[in-house]
């Protein structure tokens, strides 16, 4: 058995679950605050398209998924943050973002230097982080988000010796559960911190699409704007959230080489986190 085992956190809903059985709920509407669960049903054109394809359920998916797919995956791109990417080479389709954080990290982190990898995580935050870094034999280093910073990490609480160790960072724009959305100051600090010690940037963009008014700032956007090349950044999409549809799994990963391997994040194609 993996020895990292030993070192995972329970799920936080699992324990949630628990610290809550045998409450009794006041008589009041129930606002459910835990999983984040879309509560909106499903746009009838997605059930439309499912119920037009079960001729594929007889065969297995592609794991780099149809070139339409992949293709339509780009034009999005173009569409909403303006950005040209080869569908072929620098779009992957994966069965829900957070998988493909979980398989991202496994491929990133060489555990076999002198000094142990450290893998940063903003605090909050998603617990796949957490647990990705440790299964990969990394050690996980939170960087508190608070109201003193607008909710974005105090990256300058980050020791120079753990910036040495750091291999992977992950960041969360909008925030969960904050709703804190990266400027372009931010991210051009951000890369200027990833060109200084070489590590590979996460950029979890599962909430991209809820927002009021403006969209928010993607990373391989900020990255354009800054007129800079997309190097050791990676971005992950689901359309969970914003599609009302978790129950498909399905989402995708942006990045241009030579920041990932082709064998990343092939977790097989299904037709968000």
């Amino acid at each position: 058995m993996n020895p990292h085992l030993e070192s995972l956190q329970p799920y936080p809903f699992q324990r949630l679950r628990q610290l809550m059985a045998g409450a009794v709920p006041a008589d009041k509407p129930h606002i459910n605050l835990s999983i984040g669960e879309p509560k909106h049903p499903t746009p009838e054109v997605i059930k439309q398209a499912l119920v037009a394809s079960l001729g594929g359920l007889s065969v297995y998916p592609a794991t780099l998924g149809s070139v339409e797919l992949r293709q339509s995956c780009a034009d999005w791109m173009q569409r909403r943050y303006g950005l040209q990417l080869d569908a072929e080479k620098e779009v992957l389709p994966v069965n829900g973002s957070r998988e493909a954080l979980f398989a991202f990290v496994q491929t990133v982190v060489n555990n076999q230097q002198a000094e142990k990898p450290v893998v940063i995580s903003p605090n909050p935050f998603y617990q796949i982080y957490e647990g990705a870094a440790l299964l990969a034999g990394a050690e996980p280093f939170y960087v508190n988000c608070t109201a003193s910073t607008g909710f974005q990490p105090d990256w300058a609480s980050v020791p120079e010796s753990v910036w040495a160790r750091t291999q992977l960072v992950f960041v969360c724009s909008p925030g969960n559960p904050t709703g804190a959305v990266m400027s372009l100051d931010d991210w051009k600090n951000l890369f200027a911190l990833s060109d200084r010690y070489g590590f590979v940037i996460a950029s979890d963009e599962c909430y991209s699409e809820i927002h009021f008014g403006q969209p928010p700032l993607g990373g391989l956007e900020a990255a354009r704007k800054l007129g800079r090349g997309f190097e050791r950044l990676v971005m992950f999409t689901s359309l969970s959230k914003r599609s009302n549809a978790p129950g498909m799994r399905s989402g995708f990963v942006a990045a241009t080489p030579p920041c990932w391997p082709a064998s990343c994040c092939t977790v097989p194609i299904r037709a968000a986190r």
